[in-house]
């Protein structure tokens, strides 16, 4: 079959390499879209220690074509999207239904194949079903693009109907959060980056304003006047000065999620302020399988818009190209 193969910093290439087997409890799925993230373009560059030979992609539909033994949940044809990692299920954090903290779990696209490819070995247990009513590449990015944010927004965030939100970064997680805030009764929301892009992307979605932080003399000054009282905030860059912007704009009792993922180490506001306006700190990391299927039936409900969600939809061989550019907010998909 035909893979993206990574072969070091900045070298992706379109390989022949053997089909994946079928062991007991897995599934082989023909891969039908496959969502290229962020993390894949950190991958790609070499800044994510992955070994060589590694075939990413993380984000992915398709077709279950071939049960492994055991496999009694699935059957051939049956369309499915995946869980982008592969958790022990046995563990605290998995047994107490919240298997994304699995620390055993094997990431898709690093820690075993992924679905940068015509196929691809999944374990069984990972999969969610896929309606007809939603196309395979909306169906891919769901999984990370939109379900991540919705676990950020809603199971450690606890969203509450008319609440204030500031979203800092508007890439592909933070457009995606301004779409299901606003499907879930968010009040005003705030959204901020650098990008006169991205800010367009996000009012598009549903923003009600957008912050150029390097427009403002004083952007903590700003984003607070801007956000008027917001009580959430999602940090979707992984930076510390997004960190210590979101906290420093927060009012009293308010929660900021950091989704972004980074080895910044973020300044905490005087201990004073956090103890008296009972600020929160939480992070957050992926989604669970319940949570997938959530979005899934959202999005097959059409209460998230995902009309702007993809960019553009490519062959396999177009993957080398579309890794020699930065990523946007609008998913590109691959469909092998």
């Amino acid at each position: 079959m035909r893979a993206l193969v990574y072969r070091g910093p900045h070298t992706l290439q379109l390989e022949d390499v053997a089909a994946p087997l079928t062991a007991p409890g897995e599934v082989v799925v023909q891969v039908a879209a496959a969502g290229v993230c962020g993390t894949d373009h950190h991958i790609v560059a070499g800044e994510l220690e992955v070994p060589l030979g590694t075939i990413p992609g993380h984000e992915i539909a398709g077709r279950v074509v071939e049960c492994g033994p055991g496999v009694t949940s699935w059957k051939l044809g049956d369309r499915v999207v995946t869980w982008g990692q592969a958790a022990c299920g046995r563990c605290a954090a998995c047994e107490t239904g919240h298997a994304n903290r699995c620390a055993r779990a094997t990431v898709l696209g690093m820690g075993r194949p992924g679905g940068f490819a015509e196929l691809v070995a999944l374990p069984s247990a990972g999969l969610v079903a896929l309606p007809e009513s939603v196309e395979d590449a909306v169906g891919a990015i769901a999984t990370d693009a939109i379900a991540t944010p919705f676990h950020a927004l809603t199971s450690v965030g606890e969203l509450r109907a008319g609440e204030g939100l500031i979203v800092i970064g508007a890439g592909g997680l933070g457009v995606h959060a301004v779409l299901i805030a606003r499907a879930l009764g968010a009040g005003r929301i705030v959204v901020v980056d650098p990008s006169p892009a991205a800010r367009e992307a996000a009012l598009a979605a549903g923003a009600d304003a957008a912050l150029d932080p390097a427009a403002e003399e004083d952007p903590r000054h700003a984003l607070s006047k801007l956000a008027r009282g917001a009580t959430l905030a999602l940090e979707c860059v992984g930076r510390a000065d997004s960190v210590e912007l979101a906290l420093a704009a927060l009012a009293p009792g308010g929660r900021l999620v950091v989704v972004g993922v980074g080895g910044d180490r973020p300044r905490l506001p005087p201990l004073a302020r956090v103890v008296a306006a009972e600020l929160c700190v939480r992070g957050a990391f992926g989604s669970t399988l319940p949570e997938i299927r959530t979005v899934i039936e959202l999005i097959a409900a059409r209460r998230i818009d995902t009309s702007r969600s993809i960019a553009r939809r490519l062959p396999l061989a177009e993957g080398p190209r579309v890794f020699a550019e930065p990523p946007a907010a609008a998913r590109t998909v691959l469909t092998p």
